[in-house]
């Protein structure tokens, strides 16, 4: 880590030196985006004086055309009422066309020599289709299919005074009247009040013809005005548009200013920083290098240092804490060197094992803070096998209660009727188990357990208690405690577990482990 923090260090100052080039050059981009926003700005301003100004002209015209089509409306509206007093004669007449047959048309026809109403009627209607009045010509009229058409869909609007003039021999004629024709012939009748209704329009048109030329004169300035308004408009919308597009590029400009400005001011508050942190650390770099020779002094001795640590996790255990720094500094220590594997003058198992953190925990959770409990703890939490603690005094039982509370420990005796179902349980489910004032004898159903001796098949992982095979979870943890003071264990029991001692007062142990016996005896005689 020192050396990372040395790599850092000079990596830091590249970087300074890197990010300061990248901060003046940031500088002359956010002052070259200032000037940018402020020549936009000035444009906007100009368009946009000039877009007020052509609004103006374009809302005064636009007012001045809605007056002057307001008044083209009032004239077309007087225009429309005036034709209108002529649609009830002219929708009479459409109605009675309409219920004309060809049977009515051929009655009509059959005529050799008509009554004389009829005829009238008849040549009515030959004056104002301007078509000459002689009966055959209105018998090749009657034969025409389109004949009804003609009357329904002729153009009222070429009524002239001549042609009114001649309708109105006819119609000023007092036999010429629907009912009285209608007593000649019913089908007369309806081309009787079709004349009358031409004539009738022909004199409301005449009247409103002033008017119309009038209204047509209106209009036709007006849609040259509404050109004109069309084209100022799309101008203003063209002068509009460029404007809202320098706002939208102003906004834009303004916003990636902003961003640079954001930019560099982070750029320069990391530079401070680090600058600081160079400066401050510089004076670390004596003691950081200092630092890396010890580590890598103290890796050097990793090898020994393991090998004595393995050495007092597998056999230290049981024996008080004299006897466990005999064995270091008499026995192994001497060993590693006669070996010429190097390791540490002085080797500490709590402190090279130990991590801090874990230790602190450990204190509140009830383990006194001597390194002799400390060693315990490390042996207990990390050996391989499990724990079997000599506790007269009960505090290995009140720490393991502390330390495992919060995962559900399952506190059991041997004497209990269900503890091999209790032990299933806590195997499959993965809670951790104190077996706690065990006497020098063990279940021999929970040898395969303390023996580890799993089953695997498949992906599962099992471990037999009894005649059953119970799934094994890897969260259970089992924790074994006796209160006996100078307890005696087999083999079969002492080589399947951790034993460590947690006596306070050793003059027992001490009586116990005081013969010039091997280590690895010893140990075998707990």
């Amino acid at each position: 880590k020192l050396k990372g923090g040395l790599e850092k260090l000079e990596e830091t100052k590249v970087q300074v030196s890197e990010m300061s080039k990248v901060a003046e050059e940031k500088k002359v981009v956010v002052a070259e985006a200032k000037r940018n926003c402020e020549e936009l700005l000035v444009e906007i301003v100009q368009d946009k004086r000039v877009a007020d100004d052509q609004e103006k002209q374009v809302n005064a015209e636009a007012n001045k055309i809605a007056k002057e089509a307001e008044e083209a409306d009032a004239i077309a509206k007087e225009c429309q009422e005036g034709l209108d007093k002529a649609m009830p004669a002219l929708q009479a007449a459409e109605a009675a066309l309409n219920v004309l047959t060809k049977k009515d048309m051929s009655e009509l026809k059959a005529y050799a020599k008509p009554p004389a109403l009829v005829e009238l009627t008849l040549q009515g209607v030959m004056t104002v289709l301007k078509r000459p009045t002689t009966w055959d010509e209105c018998k090749r009229q009657l034969g025409d299919p389109s004949f009804m058409s003609k009357l329904l869909e002729f153009d009222k609007d070429r009524l002239d005074d001549s042609l009114l003039k001649k309708i109105g021999k006819y119609t000023n004629n007092p036999d010429f009247q629907p009912d009285t024709v209608a007593k000649v012939s019913g089908a007369a009748k309806g081309l009787c009040l079709w004349v009358r209704a031409m004539e009738t329009y022909g004199y409301v048109a005449k009247e409103v013809a002033p008017k119309r030329a009038k209204l047509k004169a209106a209009q036709d300035t007006l849609a040259k005005k509404k050109a004109a308004l069309k084209t100022a408009q799309d101008q203003l919308d063209e002068v509009l548009a460029k404007v809202q597009a320098l706002r939208d590029k102003y906004d834009e400009s303004t916003s990636n200013k902003k961003q640079l400005e954001d930019e560099l001011e982070d750029l320069e508050g990391k530079l401070v920083r680090a600058e600081k942190l160079v400066t401050g650390l510089s004076g670390e770099r004596e003691r950081w290098e200092s630092s890396i020779s010890q580590f890598e002094r103290e890796i050097s001795m990793l090898p020994g240092d393991v090998v004595v640590a393995a050495a007092f996790m597998a056999y230290a255990g049981p024996f008080p804490s004299e006897y466990r720094e005999e064995l270091i500094r008499d026995t192994w220590l001497p060993q590693v060197r006669e070996l010429q594997i190097p390791a540490s003058e002085v080797f500490d198992f709590a402190l090279f094992l130990a991590n801090p953190s874990d230790v602190r925990d450990w204190n509140i959770q009830g383990l006194p803070a001597d390194s002799f409990s400390t060693e315990n703890g490390v042996m207990v939490t990390r050996s391989p096998r499990w724990p079997l603690m000599i506790d007269p005094q009960g505090q290995a039982n009140k720490w393991v209660k502390n330390m495992e509370e919060s995962n559900q420990l399952k506190v059991l005796n041997l004497n209990m009727p269900d503890l091999i179902r209790s032990v299933e349980n806590a195997i499959t489910f993965g809670n951790p188990v104190l077996l706690q004032d065990v006497l020098e004898t063990i279940d021999p159903t929970l040898e395969p357990l303390l023996a580890k001796a799993f089953i695997k098949r498949g992906n599962q992982t099992l471990v037999k208690l009894g005649d059953k095979e119970v799934d094994f979870n890897f969260d259970f943890r089992l924790y074994i405690t006796t209160k006996l003071g100078n307890p005696h264990y087999t083999p079969e029991i002492s080589t399947k577990v951790a034993l460590v001692n947690f006596t306070v007062k050793e003059q027992g142990l001490e009586a116990r482990t005081s013969g010039p016996t091997s280590t690895s005896r010893r140990t075998t005689s707990w």
